[in-house]
């Protein structure tokens, strides 16, 4: 019988955020910073799409990892009755 082993945090985010499709900065050692999509990762590296172009990203180089949170625009209308001010 084979033993699997769980998922760890770091799998479990990256493979959260590809399937969701969510936007992820990445901090780089170097002070940079990427924005993009995941598409896969490995043991390695993480492979991101940013604006159509294949980015591949040794895990070695980067320091920290984010999920982008997008603004959410609200528009109210006003559902109440006209009232007449004569």
């Amino acid at each position: 019988m084979e033993k699997s082993s769980p998922q760890n945090i770091q799998d479990a985010f990256l493979n959260t955020a590809r399937r969701e499709k969510q936007d992820v900065v990445f901090q780089l050692s170097d002070g940079k910073s990427i924005s993009g999509r995941i598409k896969s990762f490995d043991k390695f590296s993480v492979l991101i799409d940013i604006d159509g172009s294949d980015v591949l990203l040794f895990k070695h180089a980067i320091t920290t990892v984010s999920v982008e949170k997008k603004q959410v625009e609200f528009r109210v209308t006003y559902l109440g009755r006209k009232t007449d001010n004569t």
